[in-house]
């Protein structure tokens, strides 16, 4: 069994962050070590979240107790997600390191959970910190289009804009919210060109829908990442992380809900209904 260490953050009230992130991987039999960044009880944008900010010492003594306990020593992954502080983002890498120490394969993705839509939603220091030292050190990275336009400084208004921007970063990353004509699109731009299994640079579109709950992104990230550590080539794991992600939100607007419809829609995570096509693009 794969075993991924994940920090992001934890909403009692809401399907987002590791709410949505651990499930998804635990659903595709994942074991997950979960360490929070932030307890709220909803999310910000909704107004005072009402909880607190978990202090890098205790972050730093969580991941301690981890390591005394011998948990670390089997992580096949890291995955980091939302960063509440400067602090959070140095304890963050040396939690990677000691992950890596045990298991050198080990994998560390981080989702450079920053902003959208024009706007960050962290203070400009964690952003920094954020791209100075979590998308340095990461063997993957998972931004969205806009967050990738932030770390590359580069637009990244199409598919050949996030390519282009991602190859200069020079490590893998899974790229989403992607405009792609009438749809939406998640990019994985790899090393080299389409010689195997894991190389080359693939775009899978789904249908716009008129809206998403919070938290696709985060799903998004969880399931590629999961089924990547399980063996699949990333096409497909790119293929079935898309597909469960649209066929979700469909269940959720269905539902009526501002959240996603998880755990209901479970099934569609690990077996989507909708199976899009990943199409290498060239460039």
């Amino acid at each position: 069994m794969k075993t991924v260490l994940s920090i992001s953050s934890q909403v009692a009230g809401a399907m987002v962050g590791a709410s949505v992130g651990v499930f998804a991987m635990q659903r595709l039999g994942v074991r997950v070590l979960s360490l929070p960044t932030v307890l709220f009880a909803r999310r910000p944008d909704r107004g005072p979240p009402h909880g607190t900010k978990i202090q890098a010492s205790l972050l730093a003594d969580l991941v301690e107790g981890l390591r005394a306990d011998g948990k670390l020593d089997g992580v096949d992954g890291v995955l980091s997600g939302y960063m509440a502080s400067e602090e959070q983002i140095e304890v963050v890498l040396q939690a990677v390191d000691l992950v890596k120490t045990a298991n050198p394969d080990a994998i560390y993705l981080c989702d450079p959970i920053m902003g959208d839509d024009g706007a960050l939603y962290v203070p400009d220091p964690v952003a920094r910190g954020v791209v100075e030292g979590l998308v340095r050190q990461a063997d993957w990275i998972a931004p969205n289009a806009w967050e990738l336009s932030l770390i590359a400084g580069r637009p990244c208004a199409s598919a050949e804009d996030a390519q282009s921007a991602a190859r200069r970063l020079g490590k893998p990353a899974l790229i989403s919210s992607i405009p792609s004509g009438n749809g939406i699109g998640a990019l994985y731009v790899g090393p080299g060109s389409h010689g195997g299994a894991n190389s080359g640079d693939w775009l899978c579109v789904t249908p716009r829908l008129p809206s998403a709950p919070k938290g696709a992104g985060d799903l998004l990230t969880a399931l590629w990442f999961a089924r990547r550590l399980l063996g699949a080539p990333v096409a497909l794991a790119l293929e079935g992380a898309v597909g469960a992600v649209h066929d979700v939100i469909l269940r959720s607007l269905a539902a009526g809900g501002d959240d996603l419809a998880l755990p209901d829609a479970h099934d569609l995570l690990a077996e989507p209904r909708t199976w899009p096509t990943a199409l290498p693009l060239g460039g």
